[in-house]
């Protein structure tokens, strides 16, 4: 855009000319002297462009400027608010998941379904997961039809970081990018062995998930971790647990790391 010898109108100075552009500053001489404006902001805040067309172009120039320093302040009122309640969340005693799921739909896996009421009120809508929340692991789970004492865990994943299942409406929990894992089969761990025995006489039911205690979460993590530890699962199963105990502030098992480390000088 060519602003030399444009002609401008200051509220003050009057009219004036455009005689240099350097970057973000133009200089405008006027009848007694000359000014250094920043560019485009003095227009029209403080200048007026006798060309009517150039003056629409700085105009929306200002505005899509404009536009953007506001989706920035957006975006970190977001965060903030996002980190505030983050560190301020309240965590449920229950606020893991087990999930029932074949090893081949994991693949590509973003969301995992709640399911529906089967009754009540709310027969027919998506169950809201109000437990499921950033700090929430889910162990996936399957077993052959009839084979409820033989289910195993075939992987675990942590929910989006920006997950709160309160405000989930469609009842899909979003899974993180990042911290995922499926188990080799030598490595899978039986389910209900965290559990007492009398409960695996309960079938799984219609349900596609149950709640699961933290502690027996961490537990679970800590196991894969044990179990990985002279794997190429390793790192990933390391870095799943630092990231789960940090977020449900529980104290790591300090000796995994030991292992791990002694499995990948092997």
């Amino acid at each position: 855009m060519n602003l030399l010898g444009q002609a401008v109108k200051h509220k003050i100075f009057g009219m004036g000319v455009i005689t240099d552009r350097c970057d973000n500053k133009i200089t405008v001489h006027f009848a007694k002297n000359k000014k250094i404006f920043l560019f485009p902001d003095a227009v029209p805040r403080y200048l007026t462009l006798k060309n009517t067309a150039i003056q629409k172009k700085i105009e929306r120039i200002n505005e899509e400027w404009e536009q953007k320093i506001n989706e920035k302040k957006r975006k970190a009122a977001e965060e903030n608010q996002y980190r505030s309640r983050l560190y301020t969340m309240k965590i449920p005693p229950k606020s893991q998941m087990a999930y029932n799921l074949s090893e081949e739909a994991f693949e590509g896996l973003k969301y995992v379904d709640t399911g529906c009421f089967l009754s009540g009120l709310n027969k027919g809508k998506p169950r809201v997961p109000a437990n499921i929340q950033p700090n929430s692991a889910i162990v996936l789970t399957d077993c052959t039809p009839g084979n409820e004492d033989e289910r195993m865990i075939i992987g675990v994943s942590m929910v989006d970081e920006r997950f709160w299942g309160d405000t989930c409406t469609d009842g899909k929990v979003k899974l993180h990018k990042t911290y995922q894992l499926i188990l080799p089969h030598e490595h899978r761990i039986p389910f209900w062995k965290y559990f007492k025995q009398n409960v695996i006489q309960n079938p799984w039911g219609s349900v596609p998930f149950k709640y699961v205690q933290n502690q027996v979460m961490e537990k679970i993590l800590f196991d894969i971790c044990q179990n990985t530890a002279e794997t190429v699962q390793a790192a990933a199963a390391l870095e799943i647990y630092r990231y789960f105990c940090r977020l449900n502030r529980l104290p790591e098992k300090l000796k995994i790391h030991k292992g791990i480390e002694k499995s990948n000088v092997l």
